[in-house]
């Protein structure tokens, strides 16, 4: 006999696939103007969205904020695909900010400023219980990532172009500093763990993207990481151990 709670539980998990498929892939990929991957939602990988579906249900997330929106491909994703959720995204470039906005300008939890990634987090921070912290604001030499983390005082974090150590994987590097956990440990109050992707894990959705992936790492601040311990597609990893090798 079929376990009607399991049963509907699979049912609801399809839906909110589903829903990612069809609000992914109806985005316009606007970065390709630019972006080394060619624009989408999460750089065009799909395992990155679903992974995201699962930490804002699981964490019970209550804001989502992305750092750095360029021109607008994550965040008009991230406002279609969950309506009912605020949406805060900034950029320092003014032109990058206004055109973002506009783009958005129908999607009333959405909101954009041309604003310094580190002081939007604070006041996030200060509005929210537990956000969900996309953090992707680095081009050029201005990499905030340090000053973001600091600012984050509870909540999940995704960063974005992380080396998970796996060469499908790309990351950045910045004055000699690579994005891993090198970085973590400069934290004022560094991590025990953190997670990053398994390259072999099975999602409900094939990536499309044949061109650059991102690495990506799960950081949770100031909650129990138990839900990101527990999840099939994530690697726990010790940030001592890793920054040692």
């Amino acid at each position: 006999m079929r376990d009607p709670c399991k049963t509907q539980l699979v049912g609801w998990k399809e839906a909110q696939t589903g829903m990612t498929l069809q609000v992914f892939y109806t985005t316009i990929r606007a970065g390709q103007r630019r972006l080394s991957d060619g624009g989408g939602p999460f750089g065009f990988d799909i395992t990155v969205a679903l992974l995201v579906d699962d930490l804002l249900s699981d964490f019970e997330c209550d804001a989502i904020v992305e750092t750095g929106c360029y021109l607008g491909d994550t965040t008009a994703y991230l406002a279609r695909r969950y309506p009912s959720v605020p949406v805060y995204s900034c950029d320092i470039d003014r032109e990058h900010a206004g055109f973002t906005r506009h783009r958005l300008a129908g999607l009333r939890n959405a909101h954009v400023e041309c604003q310094d990634s580190p002081s939007l987090i604070e006041e996030i921070s200060l509005a929210h219980r537990q956000p969900f912290y996309f953090l992707d604001a680095h081009w050029a030499q201005d990499w905030p990532l340090e000053r973001e983390l600091a600012a984050i005082r509870r909540g999940v974090v995704l960063i974005h172009d992380f080396d998970i150590g796996h060469p499908r994987f790309g990351y950045d590097t910045y004055n000699g500093l690579v994005c891993g956990p090198q970085v973590l440990a400069r934290m004022p109050d560094p991590p025990d763990t953190y997670f990053t992707p398994d390259p072999d894990a099975r999602w409900p959705l094939p990536c499309l993207q044949t061109g650059r992936r991102a690495g990506v790492a799960v950081l949770v601040i100031g909650m129990d990481d138990e839900p990101a311990r527990i999840h099939r597609a994530l690697i726990t990893r010790q940030l001592k151990e890793e920054v040692s090798t």
